[in-house]
């Protein structure tokens, strides 16, 4: 057989976590060069006794391929030794570049990742119908930058699983750029050498995780795992027999904001409130009635804040008020000078003014849902119910 290179995942630790094929490439290997600083020892036991075996720790990229031209050259076969797998953060793509200059034969051996072995030791499936059906694998910046649209901040906003390789010693920078599109009670998981003897396991929230971190002084060989998939479990359809007889509960990542303005909708908030707690949601409770406010103007005002730094918080918004309150808030603009805005179900069946009503749009939304047949929604505290549903 013609000497080659043979780029091998060497697992997440456990030796008896190599693949059938790593294994045999190890025993087989004339050289083995392997990451000392990231690879348990122990999965070099399967070499045979004459086997050269080089640590890369410390060595540069050209001195790797060095390295391997030398023994591939002398008729030797090389294996090297990535820890996980090789398909994100193994560096391999650049030294198969210089093989491929050097016209070097090379070929590739996959590898269990620590993710795996890390989900295994917290007992969960980082994929749940109804609560996280997507999985993010990301990194800090580091020396090797980042597309500004991957920025953990920006990745965060998705509300998905998401998997930190190489950033336990950056967790306060991290825990920031999360609390972006998480809620602080977001449960976390951090995974210190998942699968080796000496694994440990840190659990919290992104309120507690950080101080949790440094207590346990963990630096390196860590991942993080973040979302509600730690905490809750969805139900798949899978194999349900049939996918009529399961209801999958969706539960959107961010929180959820409740507004109300009049003493009457108060307990419509509470109850709404309550079920959604039930049901598993994260909730933030906003009621401007609880605010000290001078006038009703200053009520208004302060509901309009507080309703515009939830949206810009990224929570989900339940609003129990007029409409054109809630779009005010969103977008301020002088009442005075408001737009009428209108919204009609596609089907036609409903006309609903957005904005406005009070100055015009609530006629107008009566006088085009008369034209369709339709029924217009009105909800401000309007009286005249002749052909329009009332929402107060």
């Amino acid at each position: 057989m013609k000497p080659k290179v043979v780029f091998a995942g060497a697992g997440p630790g456990d030796p008896e976590l190599l693949t059938l094929r790593a294994r045999r490439e190890i025993e087989d290997a004339d050289v083995i060069v392997y990451a000392g600083s990231l690879i348990n020892r122990a999965v070099l036991d399967y070499a045979k006794d004459e086997a050269v075996l080089i640590d890369s720790h410390g060595k540069t990229r050209e001195e790797l391929i060095a390295i391997f031209e030398r023994y591939v050259n002398a008729g030797k076969k090389v294996v090297r030794l990535h820890s996980g797998d090789l398909s994100f953060y193994s560096a391999i793509q650049e030294q198969m570049a210089l093989l491929d200059s050097k016209r070097i034969e090379y070929e590739l051996v996959p590898g269990v990742s620590s993710l795996s072995a890390a989900s295994v030791s917290l007992k969960r499936e980082l994929t749940s119908p109804g609560v996280s059906q997507t999985l993010i694998i990301t990194k800090p910046s580091g020396k090797t930058g980042k597309p500004g649209g991957e920025r953990i901040a920006e990745l965060a906003r998705h509300g998905a699983t998401m998997v930190i390789f190489l950033g336990v010693h950056l967790i306060d920078e991290i825990v920031s750029e999360l609390l972006v599109g998480y809620p602080t009670d977001t449960p976390v998981a951090v995974v210190h050498k998942a699968s080796w003897r000496e694994e440990r396991i840190i659990e919290g929230t992104l309120a507690d995780i950080a101080g949790k971190v440094k207590t346990a002084g963990f630096s390196g060989h860590s991942l993080i795992i973040v979302g509600d998939v730690l905490r809750h479990t969805g139900v798949s359809v899978l194999y349900s027999g049939t996918r009529d007889d399961v209801t999958v509960k969706r539960r959107d990542k961010r929180g959820i904001a409740i507004f109300s303005l009049a003493q009457k909708s108060v307990t419509i908030a509470e109850r709404v409130r309550n079920l959604l707690l039930d049901r598993g949601y994260d909730v933030k409770w906003v009621c401007p009635v609880e605010i000290s406010c001078d006038s009703a103007d200053e009520r208004v005002e302060s509901i309009y804040r507080a309703i515009r730094d939830s949206f810009r918080e990224h929570y989900n918004i339940i609003a129990i008020l007029p409409m054109g309150i809630l779009v005010r808030a969103i977008e301020p603009v002088k009442k005075t000078e408001d737009p009428w805005v209108v919204c009609i179900e596609e089907n036609g069946r409903w006309v609903i003014p957005v904005l406005n009503g009070h100055r015009g749009a609530n006629e107008f939304a009566q006088m085009i849902a008369e034209a369709l047949s339709a029924e217009a929604v009105i909800t401000t505290s309007e009286r005249d119910t002749s052909s329009s549903t009332i929402i107060q």
